[in-house]
């Protein structure tokens, strides 16, 4: 089975590992997408301009796929990469998020959306610098609201500017086909973790997430989630 060189020693015998980024223009993605996290999208898909029928589709194309999981690409300055990989093992599923770098001999776990689940894995500022960090000439998910939107996930802050996080994450659901009207009382959702109760972050440090800028992340400072 095919495997993306940088996620070797993650990938497991019998399933490969393939960028599926077209799965974001199916219709019912994002309903199917955020499922597995906040399932009230999945079974109220209206607010996306989508229905059952489009939610079923999209989720046999992300979920569905046990021989070669899908993934997503997020680009990011100095080389390194962020993996979105739907773990799809028939009784052990999961949608992992992993960062990796040619330099490095395997990936760094980020997050894990599963039964045993993990995380977060990124901040509120981290989380706005990769969404803005895109490069135009990279392959994978450039536009910052799709990346927004796609590490929502693994995304948990304590300390989170709630005007500031409802009003971009709502511009970018509603760039993805949401109503103006559903969006804000949707993105104030996103704050609301059903995983994990949202930490207080380390100290600042320069994360390779943002391309060496100063975050409260985990990624490359050896920051971690603190309990206040």
């Amino acid at each position: 089975m095919d495997v993306p060189t940088s996620l070797a020693q993650y990938a497991q015998a019998g399933h490969g590992i393939a960028p599926a980024e077209r799965l974001l223009d199916l219709p019912g993605f994002w309903p199917a997408y955020f499922g597995p996290t906040w399932d009230g999208f999945a079974d109220e898909p209206e607010a996306f301009g989508a229905d059952p029928a489009d939610v079923d589709a999209a989720g046999e194309a992300l979920y569905g796929a046990t021989e070669v999981w899908p993934a997503y690409r997020i680009p990011l300055p100095g080389g390194h990469l962020l993996w979105i990989v739907h773990r799809n093992f028939p009784d052990d599923p999961g949608t992992d998020y992993l960062l990796t770098h040619p330099d490095q001999a395997r990936e760094t776990s980020l997050a894990s959306i599963e039964g045993h689940f993990t995380g977060p894995g990124l901040s509120w500022p981290d989380l706005v610098a990769v969404a803005d960090s895109a490069l135009a000439d990279a392959e994978g998910v450039r536009d910052p609201g799709l990346r927004l939107l796609l590490l929502l996930p693994a995304f948990g802050d304590a300390e989170t500017p709630v005007e500031e996080a409802v009003e971009g994450i709502a511009a970018a659901l509603v760039a993805v086909g949401m109503t103006a009207e559903a969006a804000p009382e949707a993105a104030e959702g996103f704050l609301d973790h059903p995983f994990w109760e949202s930490p207080y972050w380390a100290a600042p440090g320069n994360s390779p997430l943002s391309g060496g800028r100063s975050t409260r992340g985990p990624v490359g400072s050896a920051a971690q989630p603190i309990e206040r």
